[in-house]
């Protein structure tokens, strides 16, 4: 008698799978692909993202390299503001010398087809960054109405409490209480309510030795700017944050998915995602203005208690 038990299942003559079975693979594979996409998606690289880090490590290196032929001296940052470097006469541009010349409020700097003025002697990283790209994020679209539908060659700007004075120093903006040529710049919006570019209270940095408090690791150097605010090369961020007592002056940008590429003065670059919509929303009325032009308040805005403490420290 014979008490083999039978097989759990018959194979076909080939030995391999039934139809029945395929349709259970395939099944089962589709199921599974369709759980996994989201998460995949999730981590799947943003090649912008990566490129706007790419660009920032390039300005920063550059910002570096200045100071490092410069006896640790920062570059300018204290660009008049709404001075249009392309219509201005060569006397003129003398006095504009910055670490990146031109103001994107105005059109004439704007329509520069080439972008040239990011190559230009009077940018004073131009030695180190021969082109004009890295200027610009992969992700700032806007296209500004106001300089005959352009696109922005810069979408970056460098924190006011970083930089010398080329442009407000006694060799240029005249006047015997003007601070001396590469003196560090003043910082006047750091307090917050009102601009004092003799502020005492927190610190400015105008050598690469300066960077003490919070350190290079936590000071931020250049961030993306909100194409509609950007202006000069200066962003004004407030380093008062306390509850009930944050303030916007100008905006950085949200054009990662409402994120911005910041890069700090020891050289690492991030993207932030900043967690409140206000912190990256300008209104088409403060184009080219800098944002919010007497500081007001934003009220307990978290993403200011993150800028704050980046952007300087009490003396």
């Amino acid at each position: 008698m014979n008490t083999a038990r039978p097989p759990a299942f018959k194979k076909n003559r080939n030995g391999g799978f039934t139809l029945i079975e395929l349709c259970v693979v395939i099944a089962t594979v589709a199921v599974l692909a369709v759980l996994l996409l989201p998460a995949l998606a999730a981590t799947h690289p943003d090649s912008q993202a990566f490129q706007c880090m790419e660009n920032q490590r390039q300005l920063i290196l550059g910002w570096q390299m200045y100071a490092e032929d410069n006896n640790s001296l920062l570059p300018p940052n204290d660009y008049p503001y709404l001075t249009a470097f392309a219509t201005a006469s060569a006397s003129a541009r003398n006095a504009m010398k910055n670490w990146v010349a031109g103001t994107m409020e105005s059109p004439f700097d704007v329509a520069t087809a080439n972008s040239w003025e990011l190559t230009d002697p009077h940018t004073l990283l131009s030695p180190y960054i021969t082109n004009a790209a890295p200027y610009h994020c992969p992700a700032d679209n806007y296209i500004d109405v106001f300089a005959g539908h352009r696109v922005h060659p810069r979408s970056v700007s460098m924190n006011s409490a970083v930089g010398t004075r080329w442009n407000s120093s006694s060799s240029y903006a005249g006047g015997s209480t003007a601070p001396p040529l590469g003196s560090v710049v003043g910082g006047g919006w750091l307090p917050g309510a009102a601009y004092n570019d003799s502020q005492t209270t927190w610190l400015t940095y105008g050598k690469m030795s300066s960077f003490t408090r919070p350190g290079p690791a936590n000071t931020f150097v250049i961030i993306d700017e909100n194409p509609l605010a950007i202006n000069d090369g200066s962003i004004a961020i407030s380093a008062v944050a306390t509850t009930g007592n944050t303030y916007l002056i100008e905006f950085p940008a949200g054009n990662h998915n409402g994120a911005a590429g910041i890069s700090f003065a020891d050289g690492h670059v991030i993207i932030h995602k900043w967690l409140d919509s206000r912190t990256y929303t300008v209104t088409l009325a403060q184009h080219g203005g800098g944002g919010n032009p007497t500081g007001l308040q934003a009220p307990d805005d978290p993403d200011c208690f993150y800028l704050a403490p980046i952007t300087s420290a009490r003396r």
